[in-house]
């Protein structure tokens, strides 16, 4: 009788592949979760500093035309479907309206973001996604870690004074 030998793995071969590919896996997944953190971390401190900068230009152009801005502490919540800029008074009352207006537009920088200004300079600012995001950005002063501020939500354990309008949030 003529046998035709054919080659091919057998069982065992295949089980210790998948065995390898498996430890492989476990050492991976976790080291790269840390990475996707950091990351989340990164782009929430990139948005506060860029909640800073636009807040500071509107405190600056405020000075500029002859006006002074309140010392208080803002939530706004910027929106991420009006398309174009909204206008704004540079009058120092319509700060929400222009972080609004000058960051609002694209997704990446649609959430919240929390403004306290003190002395009639910027002093700080938070940023989050979503309300309930642990991840929020801190400028000046990175945030390090997840969970290191309270939540937007919790207003970053500071109090609001100048809390979000109704209409804002039905947007």
């Amino acid at each position: 009788m003529y046998r035709k030998e054919t080659k091919a793995f057998t069982l065992i071969e295949l089980i210790v592949v998948i065995a390898i590919i498996g430890v492989l896996a476990a050492i991976l997944v976790p080291s790269m979760v840390g990475y996707v953190g950091a990351s989340k971390i990164a782009s929430a401190n990139a948005n506060a500093k860029l909640a800073y900068s636009t807040a500071a230009n509107y405190v600056t152009d405020t000075e500029v035309a002859g006006y002074t801005i309140s010392d208080d502490v803002y939530k706004v919540f910027l929106q991420t479907d009006h398309a174009g800029s909204q206008a704004f008074e540079r009058n120092g009352l319509e700060l929400p309206a222009a972080l609004q207006s000058m960051m609002g537009s694209p997704s990446e920088f649609s959430g919240y973001t929390i403004m306290v200004l003190d002395a009639g300079l910027c002093k700080e600012a938070f940023w989050a996604k979503t309300e309930v995001d642990q991840y929020v950005g801190h400028y000046p002063g990175e945030t390090t870690a997840k969970g290191e501020y309270p939540t937007v939500g919790e207003n970053c354990g500071l109090t609001i004074t100048q809390p979000v309008d109704d209409d804002q949030l039905d947007s």
